[in-house]
């Protein structure tokens, strides 16, 4: 019996002296996250509940009421009066505050796939000019760069327009023409078009409904972060500014009449016709 109280005492003591170790741990840690400072964010401050957009099509809306031609409004589903409606707004984009656009060069590239962009300030840019804000030397080596899969010989006269594909070989070995080309500063060496350029800034974006129009043309922006159906009455609702209240509504899709216009899947490109009469 005296074996097992000694054994049971110090297993008492192991686990007084567990508690208070695992105790003076806990409070060094919560200090340490205590101290620590929320890290400074370069670049889109952007809310936690934004995801990336992964889908973006654009049917086309039509409308008369009482046989008059009746505009859709810009700005439906981004400013607060016309955006009646919330139920759909965790597939939208949340507001950004203090998004950083970085300075980008006159001409350069977004990805690996040697599509050049060029500022639409920029007049009679040439191959070289690309050449020597991108910085890589050419000289005294066997280049060969086609545009648009032909083959240039004079880089200096050379007259690139938007969207241009270069593809590259040197010494007869391909060249992959890198992204950020005018815009990663190991990849901007000449500034002598800065001026044709775009300047770093800092801006605001404003939030928006995953159905929602920039233009008063009646093309109904699908941008969401989930790829779901929309209907048209879902559009509708956003908007909140069509009453349809005891009123014919006639629809067409493509050309098709339609008897549930509210139920209209929302599909790219798409011509969406609605005549309302009393």
């Amino acid at each position: 019996m005296k074996g097992n109280d000694n054994s049971d005492g110090a297993r008492r003591l192991v686990n007084k002296y567990t508690i208070i170790i695992t105790s003076i741990v806990a409070v060094v840690i919560l200090g340490i996250v205590i101290s620590i400072k929320p890290a400074t964010l370069i670049g889109p401050q952007v809310s936690a509940a934004n995801k990336t957009i992964i889908m973006h099509i654009h049917p086309i809306l039509k409308l008369t009421v009482d046989g008059k031609p009746v505009t859709i409004p810009s700005q439906i589903g981004i400013s607060p009066s016309l955006w009646k409606d919330h139920s759909l707004d965790q597939y939208g984009m949340q507001a950004m505050i203090n998004m950083y656009m970085p300075a980008t060069a006159a001409m350069g590239t977004e990805s690996n796939n040697g599509i050049v962009g060029i500022s639409s300030s920029l007049k009679n840019a040439t191959l070289q000019d690309f050449l020597n804000i991108w910085g890589i030397d050419l000289e005294h080596k066997n280049a060969v760069i086609n545009v648009n899969e032909k083959p240039v010989t004079d880089f200096k006269d050379y007259l690139l327009k938007k969207g241009d594909r270069l593809t590259m070989t040197i010494d007869g070995k391909p060249v992959t023409i890198p992204a950020k080309i005018g815009i990663n500063p190991s990849l901007w060496k000449d500034h002598s078009l800065d001026k044709y350029g775009m300047h770093a800034m800092t801006m605001n974006m404003s939030s928006m409904a995953p159905l929602h129009t920039h233009e008063s043309n009646g093309t109904i922006h699908v941008e969401s972060n989930t790829i779901r159906p929309y209907t048209l009455g879902q559009f509708l609702s956003i908007w909140g500014g069509l009453d349809t209240n005891g009123k014919t509504v006639k629809a067409t899709v493509d050309g098709v009449p339609v008897q549930d216009y509210k139920n209209i899947i929302l599909r790219d490109k798409e011509r969406i016709y609605l005549d309302v009469e009393k």
